[in-house]
């Protein structure tokens, strides 16, 4: 499978599969969270398969392809709202009562008097809102921004090349 194909395959369809078929919310945010990597490692010059660079691919990819309101919350390791920091126990979230996050749908946004990307306090303490839709968006157009840079060579040589 060449790597457009399963950009649109596996992080944008396989997530949706995800996410609606069973309605499993930390299940989506940590694939969202290793797509974001994924997206990270097609901009760089390293194997696919290079350790340790989880947190640098991620980053990378939240300046080059994620919109300007995302940037400042690219902070690094130790700040309260870094998206990385934050979105690393995805599937302990639901259980972190101490968790920076707080994910809502479009429809509950009015609930929490928050907009995607907004810092509020939610049960007594500062979280940073993620609106579920407004970031799927996001990662989608990160997506296919990266697919079309592949497409257009801008992206190219030994990482794309073959299946």
């Amino acid at each position: 499978m060449d790597v457009p194909h399963y950009i649109l395959s596996m992080l944008i369809d396989g997530l949706r599969d995800i996410h609606h078929g069973q309605g499993h919310p930390a299940l989506s945010l940590n694939f969202l969270r290793q797509g974001i990597e994924f997206l990270g490692a097609c901009l760089d010059s390293e194997p696919f398969s290079a350790k340790g660079l989880g947190a640098p691919r991620f980053r990378r990819a939240i300046y080059d392809l994620f919109p300007p309101p995302y940037h400042p919350f690219n902070q690094g390791t130790g700040k309260p709202f870094d998206l990385y920091e934050n979105l690393r126990p995805a599937l302990l979230l639901p259980l972190l009562s101490g968790s920076r996050l707080e994910i809502v749908r479009r429809s509950e946004r009015e609930q929490w008097s928050a907009h995607h990307l907004e810092v509020v306090e939610v049960r007594g303490m500062s979280r940073l809102v993620l609106v579920w839709e407004d970031l799927m968006e996001d990662y989608e157009r990160a997506c296919h921004e990266v697919m079309t840079r592949i497409g257009d060579g801008r992206l190219g040589g030994w990482k794309f090349k073959g299946g």
